[in-house]
């Protein structure tokens, strides 16, 4: 590999071939006496980052200057751990916002200083497994670094891992989603017809599916049109629960401006 270019003494942007495949490799003395174009052996990185549209080089080499090694450490344990148990689509751009989160509430925690979250009981309805995660992630920084950060951390560092899933730029926009989630769960069980526990299985797997719809409407994909001769025969049989979707599918659209086809509506 060789130099791109030397953020730090610490932190170098270095290249594989013909330079399109860039990585931040981070280690004592990585960029200390390196100039651009010399070799530089990845191996003694202590850490490695792909940069991605939403985390450029440069934003990502200014994080790492500034929060400290150690909690960048546990940043990417909880990473790991939320990876383990949430899946794959948790990738490894999710661990220097999670890190900058973690050094800010620990700040905070060692100040006596305790944030507000409003979304507390929308978050906790509709990521479980995320709230879950990151309650044990707590527990981790209580156990490394010896502060207790306050139970309503939680929330946003839940709303991190469902923010990896949409790789958007920052929490505004799963803020936005989370929102919009709850407002078609509460229309959803107000629609003649068709109760909605919010606490069921059913309406977990509602959610999931919304959580994708998301991701296929924010890359441009369409759903695959599985129900083919099954529409007529569907809406002639479930007229009341087809509504329902038609009236969600308008929501989503008003709110995001997106067009939902006959297929996504029915999946719905």
């Amino acid at each position: 590999m060789r130099v791109v270019k030397v953020f730090n003494n610490n932190v170098v942007l270095a290249a594989r071939g013909d330079g399109d495949d860039v990585v931040i490799l981070m280690g004592r003395g990585m960029g200390f006496g390196v100039k651009p174009g010399q070799a530089v052996d990845p191996s003694r990185a202590q850490r490695t980052f792909v940069p991605t549209a939403n985390q450029p080089p440069e934003r990502t080499a200014a994080f790492l200057d500034e929060i400290p090694a150690d909690h960048l450490a546990v940043a990417e344990e909880i990473f790991a751990m939320g990876r383990a148990e949430l899946g794959d689509h948790i990738g490894g751009h999710v661990v220097i916002p999670l890190a900058d989160h973690l050094s800010f509430a620990l700040r905070r925690a060692q100040d006596g200083l305790e944030l507000v979250y409003p979304l507390r009981g929308e978050v906790l309805h509709l990521y479980p497994r995320e709230v879950a995660v990151s309650r044990r992630a707590i527990d981790l920084v209580a156990d490394r670094l010896g502060v207790r950060l306050p139970d309503i951390e939680a929330i946003p560092l839940a709303l991190h891992f469902v923010n990896a899933q949409f790789e958007a730029p920052d929490l505004a926009k799963v803020v936005q989603l989370t929102e919009t989630f709850s407002v078609v769960l509460a229309e959803t069980g107000g629609f003649p017809g068709v109760p909605v526990d919010a606490d069921s299985l059913e309406a977990s797997r509602f959610i999931t599916h919304l959580r994708y719809l998301v991701s296929r409407q924010e890359k441009g994909e369409e759903a695959s049109d599985s129900f083919g001769s099954l529409h007529d025969s569907l809406r002639a049989s479930h007229a009341r629960e087809v509504a329902c979707a038609e009236h969600v599918g308008r929501v989503l659209e008003e709110r995001f401006g997106w067009t939902l086809g006959r297929d996504e509506v029915l999946y719905l």
